[in-house]
């Protein structure tokens, strides 16, 4: 583990143990101002994950902030690193919750804040209990918060992205929110390329695609619209590696 690993850890550690009368404050808040509480955890989330892309030396090169619509959306974007997360969370106006794996519900605090800003835990192996998460997600874009989904379902070396659960656009299709296409390279190399749980300064590129609604595709694209968005991405990404 190299220093710049360690400082993140510490400081990732200490954000969970200092924030723990803000959480509790927040829960209070969301009671009666469920707005508000997600409008403030987020912000609150957003500077935690700046504060850690600043320690880890990565440098974000992002273009297209100006496809993210206005209202509530659906973020769809490939996956290859933990990093993921906190690089498109630290630009995303207004923060977005994000469908992780259900056992980030065990871990104390991080879960917490995960609740506060919306974030889904989704069981992969349960697909009654799946469904009910993405019927969650609905209500969440409908009331007005974004979501963001991996389709993937799992990290991927970089290159061509795996292929897309067919379900992954489901929360948009019956919130008849907008999909926003994300593409992603060089967040690899920040922390999984790297051996000892070396986190390492470099580029993350972030592009946002035009946001589309799946009833305005046509029958085919409706059809595999997973695969549709997935193309979009995959355009994406052939734009960075030859910038």
């Amino acid at each position: 583990m190299t220093f710049r690993s360690l400082r993140v850890l510490l400081y990732v550690t200490g954000f969970l143990t200092v924030t723990i009368p803000e959480r509790k404050k927040l829960h209070k808040l969301a009671e009666t101002d469920p707005e508000a509480a997600s409008r403030l955890a987020n912000a609150s989330v957003q500077k935690a994950f700046k504060r850690i892309v600043k320690i880890s030396g990565i440098d974000i090169k992002a273009d297209g902030l100006e496809n993210i619509p206005e209202e509530a959306c659906l973020f769809v974007g490939n996956h290859c690193s933990y990093f993921d997360i906190v690089t498109t969370g630290s630009i995303i106006p207004g923060g977005a919750g994000f469908v992780a794996k259900d056992n980030l519900r065990k871990i104390p605090g991080l879960a917490d804040w995960m609740t506060l800003i919306h974030c889904l835990f989704l069981n992969r192996t349960d697909i009654k209990e799946g469904l009910k998460t993405i019927l969650e997600g609905v209500d969440y874009i409908k009331a007005g918060y974004s979501m963001f989904i991996f389709p993937e379902g799992t990290r991927h070396q970089e290159g061509l992205p795996g292929e897309f659960k067919g379900g992954s656009l489901k929360m948009a299709q019956r919130a008849k929110a907008p999909v926003v296409p994300v593409a992603i390279s060089g967040s690899r190399d920040i922390f999984e390329n790297n051996s000892g749980l070396s986190i390492k300064p470099g580029t993350v590129k972030i592009s946002f695609g035009k946001p589309f609604k799946i009833s305005d595709l046509s029958k085919e694209e409706k059809k595999f619209a997973a695969e549709y968005t997935r193309k979009q991405i995959i355009e994406m990404l052939e734009k960075h590696t030859k910038e």
